[in-house]
């Protein structure tokens, strides 16, 4: 009887894994061309019965988890040298693979959750588990690209050799530049609002957001 409950338990996880290499390449796409329709999309899926939600795509916080961990792959593909901390916390954080992906998943979950909080405060609408689920969910879409153009232009400033730097640089600049443009377009989407002040929202949260993670980073850290 264990076994065929362990059989059954693998199909499913097989199963699981051939619909990611299917999904995960449609959804990312469909992030990168049309996120303010994915806004709407994830509006749409989370008013669906649980069992019903998001069965064209990948459910928006395990997408990104699976764009974190592509992107450490990407990194232990390459070996590239990561840098030695010598702070205890630093150590944990980042001293083990699991570690390494925790931490990120977690930095880019503040992302998120910044926007989403910024988008509640913009609606009046009180923070709750319920409420924060949707803008938290269409945040965890718009950051898989944000992620993958960080870790790429990362892995080229690590290269040996002062000619990566400016390709690193510039992917890492197109991939934040793509991420407000997104987020504008996406709060524009759900909300009425002109290009000017989504784009001033956006980009004030996104700098706040960033202020908060690296001056955690410093006392963590160092």
């Amino acid at each position: 009887m264990d076994l065929i409950r362990l059989l059954r338990s693998l199909e499913e996880f097989l199963y699981e894994l051939v619909g990611w290499l299917v999904f995960y390449p449609r959804t990312f796409l469909r992030i990168i061309v049309r996120p303010a329709r994915m806004a709407l999309y994830t509006q749409e899926e989370l008013r669906k019965p649980l069992e019903a939600r998001f069965q064209a795509t990948i459910s928006p916080v395990l997408m990104l988890i699976l764009t974190v961990a592509l992107a450490h792959a990407m990194e232990l593909a390459s070996r590239a040298a990561v840098p030695t901390l010598q702070s205890p916390v630093g150590r944990i954080l980042f001293g083990s693979e699991e570690g390494i992906m925790l931490t990120r998943s977690a930095i880019f979950c503040v992302y998120a959750l910044g926007a989403a909080l910024g988008t509640l405060r913009q609606q009046k609408i009180p923070v709750t588990r319920e409420t924060l689920r949707e803008p938290f969910s269409i945040q965890a879409f718009l950051a898989c690209p944000f992620v993958l153009a960080l870790a790429l232009g990362e892995l080229l400033l690590r290269w040996p050799g002062d000619a990566w730097v400016g390709p690193g640089v510039a992917v890492q600049a197109v991939g934040i530049l793509w991420y407000l443009w997104a987020r504008a377009a996406a709060y524009r989407a759900l909300n009425t609002a002109s290009w000017a002040k989504a784009f001033g929202l956006v980009l004030a949260s996104f700098v706040v957001t960033t202020v908060v993670v690296l001056a955690v980073a410093m006392m963590v850290l160092v």
